[in-house]
């Protein structure tokens, strides 16, 4: 490269000034973007995963047109109180039954339960959807 430029190359901006402008920003877009990457993993890793909750659902039974049981285990930090949503759904992913269950405060990490929902028509299957901290 030539620190001479032409009147075509100052013309289209195609001088070394605009090219370590160029340079910069790139330099800076990239930097942001690590830090960015940094902060994420970071957060995921680290600050999540020591709170994580863990809903599996083991088996599900539909008992009749109007109730569902649903089999469960939920891993998570002991000692904490959760309450967990328990779900009854037809074939068409309809839900057709709900319980909240509040699950009590233990010192183990897992928790196993059996909870029968109660449904408007006949259920194709159950699930636990989600727990959270109570």
């Amino acid at each position: 490269m030539s620190a001479r430029t032409t009147p075509l190359d100052e013309r289209y901006g195609r001088t070394p000034t605009r090219r370590r402008r160029g340079l910069v920003g790139a330099a800076t877009a990239g930097a942001v973007v690590l830090a960015g990457v940094v902060a994420w993993s970071v957060w995921t890793g680290v600050g999540g995963a020591a709170d994580a909750l863990d809903p599996q659902t083991i088996t599900s039974e539909v008992r009749s047109a109007e109730a569902t049981e649903v089999r469960w285990l939920v891993t998570g930090k002991p000692g904490t109180r959760l309450v967990c949503v328990i779900e009854a759904r037809d074939g068409s992913g309809v839900v057709v039954g709900l319980v909240e269950a509040v699950l009590p405060a233990t010192g183990d990490a897992n928790r196993r339960g059996d909870t029968v929902v109660r449904t408007v028509r006949r259920a194709s299957t159950g699930l636990i959807v989600s727990c959270r901290d109570a």
